[in-house]
């Protein structure tokens, strides 16, 4: 070779067999915070291993770190109120390789309905994360579908978590569990926004090419026990809170919580799977007066847009409105034939709004509070519901 040659350095080392910086002392660090819980984190030095994992050399890293990471986010909180987010990110990257199946052979069943029903974040977290993967594909939510206890306590957890975080997560999960599962695939044409963002602050779903086995869907719509749970954490107590009783009672801020978690999440439900949470095998759990049931049909959506809250509530009243801003807003980007799929919107709207000048007048203006491409359109679907 010539002098003038150039050196090409070789690219196609396997990155599995660059050393991982600071690795020794993540392995320190790790061992002394299963001593001793209370042992400050080092968030610098798990962002900086997180930086450099690979596809390829997480493997050699699961046996050694991954466990002992899963330990400590079951306990972290017991005894001291440390921010688990700099473990969780790491243990997220070192699950990202694996597929659900996968997972589910190094925290089985039995670990994850613990780690749910804890009272610690981190052990909600690091679970709500791995049941998160099985939204990855149908299949993956196919075998979710097989462990009935973990979908029952992952709407249990949904709804009755104390921790915020935890609830939006919770709801995220099974937001996306239940469009990868969802059997109803809609024509290529039907959405009609050109936005990827979101309406109202709630995420438009982008519409699946690959239908699910709605296995889920069925289990919980389907299935009176595990649906019994969603009016029983949103309906309000039956009376006046009594103190002997607190600790077998749900509070009525618990029951505002769950209420509103569950209007944030509707909308989202009604883009992907309408006739599912429109109608119910169970309606003695979700009562509606018969006049109104007969008028605009009976499901969840409508217990929770009409029966649900109390209006008298100031903060719930704020909140039931803002779930019909968004509703709406939704409803008017992904109705594909507006004269017939819309009539479930129209009864809804008619009915909210006959006795609710505030959600009224909110609906009317809320194109003036939108995109200006998009206000006139939903200026004139607005119209078409309320008139």
């Amino acid at each position: 070779m010539s002098a003038g040659d150039r050196v090409i350095p070789d690219r196609t080392m396997d990155s599995s067999s660059v050393p991982i910086s600071r690795l020794d002392e993540l392995h320190a660090h790790i061992a002394e915070l299963v001593d001793n819980p209370d042992t400050p984190i080092d968030a610098r030095l798990l962002d900086e291993i997180e930086l450099q994992l690979t596809e390829t050399n997480i493997p050699p890293l699961l046996p050694t770190v991954l466990v002992p990471l899963t330990q400590i986010l079951r306990t972290t909180g017991s005894t001291t109120p440390q921010d688990p987010s700099p473990l969780l990110s790491l243990t997220t990257k070192l699950l990202s390789p694996l597929p659900f199946s996968r997972v589910l052979a190094i925290a089985d069943a039995p670990s994850l309905l613990s780690a749910l029903a804890s009272p610690l974040a981190g052990a909600n977290l690091l679970a709500l994360t791995i049941l998160h993967k099985a939204a990855r594909s149908p299949a993956d939510a196919a075998i979710l579908s097989t462990l009935p206890d973990l979908v029952e306590a992952l709407v249990t957890r949904w709804l009755d978590a104390q921790d915020v975080g935890v609830g939006e997560r919770a709801g995220k999960v099974l937001g996306d569990l239940l469009e990868t599962d969802c059997d109803v695939v809609a024509d290529a044409d039907d959405a009609r926004s050109p936005h990827d963002g979101g309406v109202n602050g709630t995420e438009l779903v982008k519409r699946r090419r690959v239908p699910g086995h709605g296995r889920i869907w069925d289990m919980i719509f389907g299935s009176e026990q595990l649906f019994a749970i969603i009016p029983s954490l949103c309906r309000p107590p039956p009376g006046p809170e009594r103190d002997d009783d607190a600790a077998n009672s749900r509070t009525a801020r618990q029951t505002s919580i769950a209420q509103g978690r569950l209007l944030r999440l509707l909308p989202r439900l009604a883009t992907i799977n309408m006739p599912a949470i429109t109608h119910t095998a169970f309606p003695d759990l979700i009562p509606l007066p018969q006049s109104l049931a007969r008028d605009t049909g009976h499901g969840l959506l409508q217990w929770a847009a009409l029966g649900m809250v109390d209006r008298s509530d100031m903060l719930m009243h704020l909140n039931l409105i803002d779930f019909f801003e968004t509703y709406v807003s939704v409803m008017r980007i992904t109705d594909s034939a507006p004269t017939s799929s819309t009539s479930v919107t129209r009864c809804l709207v008619k009915a909210a709004t006959a006795n609710d000048a505030q959600l009224k007048e909110s609906l009317i203006v809320l194109p003036d509070r939108t995109v200006e491409e998009e206000a006139e359109p939903l200026r004139i679907y607005i119209e078409q519901l309320l008139n």
